[in-house]
């Protein structure tokens, strides 16, 4: 709803303000596409301690920490639940790997755990089922014949399409079994545009 309100000036000037009142669930925010940074970081349940220590750099100045409750639910809506937990990765040093750590992207550093895995892009989605984030910009949402061409088959965000090979920005990927064709699985400045379908 909103509500309008007249003020007069003394000059003799009208002034309209549109004054909008929302509740919550009107407006309920779309999460912002993530960059994609260089990989995935899987975490064995078993294997995390609680709360999980995040430095400002590898091993200095602890800045925070992350809670397992914020982290089983935190990229879930990337990842789904049929796949460990899972952290961005945005960079590495050694043992070190600079991770993503809240809804606002802000990064920190952990150590790697022994039975943790870390995977750059091409290995983590190879194989795996993707369908594109329900806010993909829509002209990216395409099956196209080859990298960096601009014209395609319009897709459905729901469309699974399973990951053959993936070359930079794009991925090869299976629409069908009649049907095959690239992708562009992160935009020109990084971020995501796809996560797993159904979380397989």
């Amino acid at each position: 709803m909103y509500r309008v309100t007249r003020l007069i000036l003394s000059g003799g000037f009208a002034v309209v303000l549109l004054l909008g009142t929302f509740s919550a669930q009107s407006v309920a925010a779309v999460k912002m596409r993530p960059y994609s940074g260089i990989g995935v970081l899987q975490l064995t349940t078993s294997a995390i301690p609680d709360p999980i220590p995040i430095y400002d750099e590898p091993g200095i100045a602890r800045c925070c920490t992350l809670q397992q409750a914020v982290l089983h639910t935190l990229n879930a809506w990337l990842f789904g639940t049929g796949q460990p937990t899972s952290l961005l990765v945005t960079d590495r040093k050694g043992e070190w790997l600079e991770v993503e750590h809240d809804d606002a992207g802000r990064t920190g550093w952990v150590r790697q755990q022994r039975r943790w895995q870390f995977s750059h892009w091409d290995q983590f989605l190879k194989g795996k089922l993707v369908q594109f984030l329900p806010n993909s910009p829509k002209p990216l949402v395409q099956l196209v014949k080859r990298p960096e061409a601009t014209e395609g088959e319009p897709l459905s965000p729901q469309n699974p399409l399973k990951v053959i090979v993936v070359k930079e920005d794009w991925a090869y990927v299976m629409f069908d079994q009649h049907s095959a064709g690239w992708i562009r699985w992160r935009d020109r400045d990084g971020r995501l545009l796809i996560g797993l379908a159904d979380g397989k």
